[in-house]
């Protein structure tokens, strides 16, 4: 089990018991239970300038390569998707490695 897949149950659990506002930040329990992590967020959207969807994004990048990841609509109508696992990507040499094997 990777630690993207560890983090986002415990986010999701978080979010769908609706912690009150005096509670800790998820986050933080994150760090707390020593699942260590680096923080982007940010927008992203097409580079078709008639494209008017946009989207909010936060990631958690984990020792291990794995992601958790959420989405958001960015003109803030929308809540956040559920916090999603994403295993390490491969390399090259690992693809490579893997397409090659003989099963037979």
């Amino acid at each position: 089990m990777f630690d993207a897949e560890i983090a986002a149950t415990l986010l999701n659990r978080w979010d769908l018991k609706r912690a009150s506002p005096g509670d800790r930040p998820p986050l933080n329990l994150l760090q707390e239970g020593n699942l260590h992590f680096k923080y982007q967020g940010g927008n992203i959207g097409a580079d078709d300038s008639a494209a008017d969807r946009c989207l909010r994004v936060e990631c958690l990048t984990f020792p291990d390569g794995s992601r958790a990841l959420r989405v958001a609509e960015s003109d803030g109508q929308s809540g956040w998707s559920l916090w999603t696992a994403a295993e390490p990507i491969r390399t090259r040499e690992t693809s490579a490695r893997i397409e090659h094997v003989d099963i037979s």
